[in-house]
């Protein structure tokens, strides 16, 4: 705007003013025109130019080893490392007490099995019998031996004959115990019945009660 009006005064001078005069106003005017165009059109604020912005970026910046590019190490394979074991130790090994006391266990089941081999050939053993009759008559005989047999029917009856006498004994008794409690209930039935010792068959003895 400011160069413009300094034109417009340029040529309204030339026109009116005389020759010289008008040559030198214009030269005039017209380095004042240069000067006024040279200088920069500044304005209230405060411009900032972007262009002139300079900053060093090349310690941020990364750097590559370009001997390593293209070209990948070559990568021998890794044996494992060979592990040589250990030597073993030579332990006498001792007996130990479970094994004693299980040599012990067999000899003692040996034992164990001769004596029960023995006691299956063990027939009789001394216990006790209840003598019931001693007499000479044979119907007497006859009817203690079915009395007994009403009454307690789990006492075997042993009847021997030594002329002119017959004896009557029941039962298999290995206890004295159970001996006397089955001469108790005899006695009430028989009042002569004696409890005397004797051999009893062991089987037989196991089966009273």
């Amino acid at each position: 705007m400011t160069q413009t009006k300094w034109l417009f005064l340029l040529a309204y001078s030339t026109l009116v003013m005389p020759c010289g005069f008008g040559k030198i106003l214009m030269f005039g005017l017209f380095i004042l025109t240069g000067c006024a165009s040279s200088r920069p059109a500044t304005s209230g604020r405060n411009t900032v130019d972007y262009n002139s912005y300079n900053e060093d970026l090349s310690v941020v910046r990364p750097v590559y080893n370009t001997s390593s590019v293209g070209t990948a190490p070559a990568t021998r394979p890794v044996s494992p490392p060979t592990t040589t074991p250990a030597p073993r130790k030579t332990e006498t090994r001792r007996p130990t007490a479970p094994m004693e006391a299980l040599h012990i266990n067999r000899r003692l089941d040996m034992v164990l099995d001769t004596i029960a081999a023995q006691n299956r050939s063990v027939r009789y053993a001394p216990g006790f019998r209840v003598q019931v009759y001693v007499g000479t008559q044979r119907q007497e005989v006859d009817a203690t031996k079915l009395l007994i047999a009403q009454n307690f029917p789990e006492l075997s009856p042993y009847l021997s004959y030594n002329q002119p006498t017959y004896k009557l004994k029941v039962g298999d008794f290995m206890r004295r115990i159970d001996a006397e409690r089955y001469y108790a209930s005899i006695r009430r039935l028989i009042g002569s019945a004696q409890l005397q010792p004797d051999k009893v068959d062991i089987r037989r003895s196991l089966l009273i009660k």
